[in-house]
């Protein structure tokens, strides 16, 4: 018996295609699950097969974002699609089943508003360059999306994802609408990419730690970006027009629990921080910073003097959980400030508005006056 094996390359056949007669694969491995039922080929093209399958891509498998890429850009043959043909002059999708849906959803749109899409992406969806497997595999589309998504693309780091935005906006005199819509990113997205590689920059090229800080930081610098950082941003005096931090002290003081650096040596070496003694374990440990500083400075600060994140969350979370279940304590500090605040009322407030500020001690006096009947 032959043990020769055909390679696969030798299967695959260049082929250009009108794009509806390329079907998406009802049979897609994205699909699968237990209770899986294969859909037979003579069935492929059954309007309600495809639609199902239409419907479960743009569901669970973010095709939405594709559309704007290829609405940005035309639709690009960079990886060509895999199909297989299943009936005489039609072909089922085995590799790239979110690209045609994206092209088939914009063709649709355009026939009911020949306005909503250019002429030039229309022009780029009209004909798809493809690859035509002609070999005998019974699930060939799992042999491809395999080698493409296990085997895989080697993805890029989050750092080279950024400079490439940046790159674009400043080649491109680019917003960041725009150069997001480019990659299927929101204004909101591509500007968390883009401050947070500035932030890196300045980290690599204007701080106390240029020598230490590295590309693992990035995501640290991105997340400083996120909705949930605000405080931490404000900490830091983030300056969103000129993409740089006012306060160089606390940058300084923030890089330094990512890279803190041991006593001098005795022999005289320089002193280098170690990312693998950070205090800030994940990126995301800096919306608890965050959090601090809205609700707890005490325990930011014991964090800034002891170095252990989670010992200070924990404790103002604990401290947070008392108070909540403790209104009268809550009470009384409203009351002890409120009598604070009398006493150091400004004179000039009391010159110039008085008339409000009688209004509302008299409204105070007889909220005590009440309190007070209760008590007695």
């Amino acid at each position: 018996m032959s043990t020769e094996t055909t390679t696969i390359f030798k299967e695959l056949t260049p082929i250009i295609l009108d794009l509806d007669n390329i079907f998406l694969d009802p049979n897609n491995p994205r699909f699968t699950s237990m209770t899986w039922d294969e859909v037979s080929d003579n069935r492929i093209d059954d309007v309600d097969v495809q639609t199902i399958a239409q419907q479960k891509l743009i569901q669970d498998f973010s095709v939405d974002k594709l559309i704007v890429n290829i609405e940005t850009n035309g639709f690009l043959p960079i990886d060509r699609v895999i199909v297989k043909e299943f009936k005489d002059g039609k072909y089922v999708v085995l590799e790239g089943n979110r690209r045609i849906c994206a092209t088939k959803l914009i063709k649709s749109k355009h026939e009911k508003n020949p306005e909503a899409v250019s002429g030039e992406v229309m022009e780029s969806i009209a004909e798809i360059n493809c690859l035509l497997y002609t070999g005998s595999e019974q699930q060939p589309s799992w042999i491809f999306q395999g080698l493409r998504h296990i085997m895989g693309i080697h993805d890029w780091s989050a750092f080279n994802k950024a400079k490439l935005l940046v790159k674009l906006m400043e080649d491109e005199d680019l917003n960041l609408t725009e150069v997001g819509k480019r990659f299927g990113l929101t204004a909101f997205g591509a500007g968390q990419w883009v401050r947070g590689y500035y932030a890196f920059r300045i980290a690599t090229e204007e701080s106390d730690y240029s020598r230490e800080v590295d590309e693992r930081a990035y995501p640290y610098f991105q997340e400083l970006f996120s909705r949930s950082n605000g405080p931490f941003r404000e900490w830091l005096q983030w300056n969103d027009k000129e993409y740089k931090f006012e306060d160089s002290l606390h940058f300084n003081e923030f890089l330094s629990w990512l890279y803190p650096r041991s006593e001098e040596q005795l022999d005289g070496s320089d002193v280098h921080g170690d990312w693998g003694q950070r205090k800030i374990a994940r990126s995301n440990d800096i919306r608890m910073l965050s959090y601090l500083l809205r609700e707890a400075t005490v325990e930011f600060e014991a964090f800034r003097n002891e170095g252990q994140l989670e010992k200070a969350y924990n404790l103002a979370n604990t401290k947070k959980y008392i108070r909540d279940s403790n209104p009268s304590e809550e009470a009384f500090n409203n009351i002890s400030a409120c009598i604070k605040s009398l006493e150091n009322l400004p004179f000039k407030l009391i010159k110039n508005e008085s008339e409000k500020l009688l209004d509302l001690l008299n409204s105070l006096e007889k909220a005590v006056g009440e309190i007070k009947e209760i008590c007695q």
